[in-house]
């Protein structure tokens, strides 16, 4: 357990820079996407954007068994599609560390849900971890790459704040001095061990139970990141991530984890038995809350004392007054309307797939949109599309609506994942109607370059159609109505410059 103390806040962009370097991580990886597109800076010029997550995470497999440090950068939702590599390769071993830097979007700002990526630590079995803070980032990393090397799997860094610095006030850092524990040479880490084939998929499977999880919780027990701060009353605080910063500023005495996965169970154990009631104050759902309900009074989002979802900082003292005086929290708040959502937004005024939007309003069927721009579309205007599930998805959605409907895809969503959807439309002789909005860049996520694919559609769909936006909204009437009359799988690229990131370099 380490001591406490408070400064000012330390911007999570040059610790990240200035951890990768220091502990010679080779290869950087990343997913843009709200909010991690803000750290990818400091992953350096040699940093390369993957098209998709499980892929991000297969190729830092491969440097991780040729004895390179990798690190793969994403937003909370990326983890799902990562997360099949991720869970297999604890058993199967790896070679030179490996860190998944997840960031979670509490709230959300940017993302279409909200999740806790802290069950992929139990599911997949690999050590999570959660600095409260930008200052802590880099004993965070230094810790997960010495774990991950230690037993052989890859570790897990969650973060719930903001690398653009844009959390107020001061936050909570150890008084530990980083070092790092386990400074080589450049390219001496440990390479993938061939042993593992000698053992069987449960063989390996019983072996990396045997060998890792006491060595994990071993290091969440001893972690850096777990803080003690002192304080009066009945009342203690177990916070973990952003939360912990508001904790820190009540008088209570309160206990931050820095493990996710495992808890520091004795840790917890102690500061539970020496207070009378407890407050778990976390983000976005009770996750270590929920494991400690078997303990009497204890109390967070469960009992309606804080909200699920992102704190404020008042909601912490509100919750502590009423568990002091007994009192009942209450009915939650309603949910969140889009109108009183400043940041919200619907389509740009200014862009050229405006027409092409209220043209697909127009057409009787039922319409699948994606994530990226064409999700601003549900709303009027235009209210073209009707669902919107994960990114890439929108082509396999429209193929399931029992009738010729229509998917809108962006020319990233298409490369992430959605091209999968639509060779299975080909291949099962489906009924869609499928529009490409190619602009070349990824505009909800800063713009980024986006590899033209055009080849390749052109051999899964020899007969598809483009127009060149901007076009008059009847030219496109017209094109989408006789692709609608047409049976089978139907793909019509719109080309168009956006207005905010001008055409691709």
């Amino acid at each position: 357990m380490t001591g406490y103390e408070r400064r000012a806040p330390t911007g999570g962009v040059a610790a990240l820079r200035e951890a990768l370097l220091d502990l010679e991580v080779a290869l950087r990886l990343y997913v843009p996407g709200y909010p991690v597109t803000d750290a990818v800076p400091a992953l350096g010029e040699g940093a390369q954007m993957a098209m998709n997550e499980k892929v991000a995470m297969e190729v830092a497999l491969g440097a991780s068994a040729a004895g390179r440090r990798s690190i793969v950068l994403v937003k909370h939702l990326g983890v799902n599609l990562l997360s099949d590599p991720l869970s297999i390769a604890p058993s199967h071993s790896i070679g030179a560390g490996l860190v998944v830097l997840a960031g979670e979007d509490v709230g959300p700002k940017g993302s279409q849900a909200e999740m806790d990526i802290r069950n992929y630590g139990p599911l997949c079995e690999i050590p999570v971890l959660e600095p409260s803070g930008p200052g802590l980032l880099f004993p965070a990393l230094q810790e997960a790459y010495a774990l991950s090397e230690e037993i052989r799997a890859p570790a897990m860094v969650r973060t719930t704040f903001e690398f653009a610095g844009k959390d107020a006030g001061s936050e909570i850092i150890s008084t530990y001095n980083s070092v790092n524990p386990d400074k080589r040479e450049a390219g001496r880490f440990g390479s993938f061990d061939r042993s593992v084939w000698d053992l069987t998929a449960k063989g390996r499977h019983q072996r990396y139970r045997g060998a890792a999880i006491p060595r994990m919780r071993s290091a969440s027990e001893r972690s850096f990141l777990n803080l003690l701060k002192e304080g009066g009353g009945d009342l203690g605080i177990i916070a973990s991530g952003r939360p912990a910063s508001f904790a820190s500023k009540t008088d209570h005495p309160l206990l931050v984890v820095g493990f996710s996965h495992p808890l520091p169970a004795e840790a917890i154990r102690e500061f539970v038995s020496e207070h009378d009631k407890i407050l778990v104050a976390e983000e976005p759902t009770p996750f270590i809350e929920a494991r400690l309900m078997l303990c009497a009074d204890i109390f967070g989002k469960l009992t309606g004392h804080l909200p699920w979802g992102r704190m404020e900082e008042g909601d912490m003292e509100r919750a502590a007054d009423l568990i002091i005086s007994g009192e009942e929290p209450g009915p939650a708040a309603p949910p969140q309307r889009f109108d009183e959502r400043l940041a919200s937004k619907t389509v740009c005024d200014d862009c050229p797939y405006l027409p092409l939007y209220e043209a697909v309003a127009d057409l009787p069927v039922p319409v699948a949109g994606d994530a990226g721009c064409s999700i601003r579309a549900v709303r009027d205007p235009p209210g073209a599309v009707d669902v919107v599930y994960g990114l890439g998805s929108s082509v396999a959605v429209a193929c399931g609506f029992g009738k010729k409907g229509v998917a809108i895809i962006g020319d990233y969503a298409i490369a992430h994942s959605g091209l999968l959807g639509l060779i299975d439309a080909v291949n099962n002789e489906r009924e869609v109607l499928v529009v490409l909005l190619n602009n070349g860049v990824a505009a909800m996520t800063g713009g980024q370059r986006v590899p033209d694919l055009s080849p390749v559609l052109r051999a899964i769909v020899p007969d598809l159609q483009t127009v060149d936006l901007p076009s008059g909204r009847e030219e496109i009437i017209e094109l989408l109505s006789l692709e609608m009359a047409r049976p089978g799988v139907s793909l019509v690229v719109a080309r168009g410059v956006c207005p905010r990131f001008g055409p691709p370099p």
